[in-house]
């Protein structure tokens, strides 16, 4: 799609933050297999699947619970942006549901964007979201994500008579966020920035 945010601020960690919080991807895998005998099902917008990239050598219920939580808003937000795209809401609570500060604000611009000159989103778009780090590694409240989106089965289209829309083609392009856990416990992304078409 053609109007996707492309600012990516807010804190980062050190880089020593970010050398500890990056260790132990297998340590985490194998907990988790142990966890079941059964077979993994199949992802699912409630059981994404995710690497995990980002937690310390010996992973607590914490840093397990801040991951699966921060890679559910962060498909929660996406989720949102398709169906509110659909018939474009600047409004629309889902929106504020997954997403806050900049986030939201880049979100709500766009679709600002769209209603005021009278377009919409069809389609869809593929996520395979990473979890690169983690802050701080006893407690998390920060969750860094990269993830190369797949934006060629959507699309910006006409949605109101007026002069033709010509979309810019899709494909892959790499997508940076952070998401922050509340003050009320929930996660939300605060920043992301999504980057051309080729980039991942």
């Amino acid at each position: 799609m053609s109007y996707m945010g492309t600012s990516h601020g807010g804190q980062r960690m050190s880089a020593n933050s970010r050398t500890v919080a990056r260790c132990a991807v297998i340590v985490l895998t194998l907990l988790l297999a142990a966890c079941t005998s059964k077979p993994a099902p199949s992802p699912s917008p409630s059981t994404p699947s995710v690497t995990l990239g980002s937690l310390s050598p010996s992973p607590a219920a914490s840093q397990v619970g801040a991951v699966q939580s921060a890679v559910a808003a962060y498909r929660g937000m996406w989720r949102a942006y398709e169906t509110v795209t659909q018939n474009p809401d600047p409004t629309q609570p889902d929106l504020a549901r997954y997403a806050t500060a900049t986030a939201l604000q880049t979100i709500t611009n766009g679709m600002q964007s769209l209603k005021d000159q009278g377009l919409k989103g069809t389609g869809s778009i593929t996520h395979s979201p990473q979890v690169t780090a983690i802050s701080p590694t006893d407690a998390p409240t920060d969750v860094e994500i990269s993830d190369c989106m797949d934006t060629s089965a959507s699309h910006i289209v006409r949605a109101t008579p007026g002069p033709a829309y010509s979309d810019s083609p899709g494909g892959r392009r790499l997508c940076l966020a952070t998401v922050q856990r509340q003050n009320d416990g929930s996660w939300k992304v605060t920043t992301f920035g999504v980057r051309e078409v080729g980039s991942c």
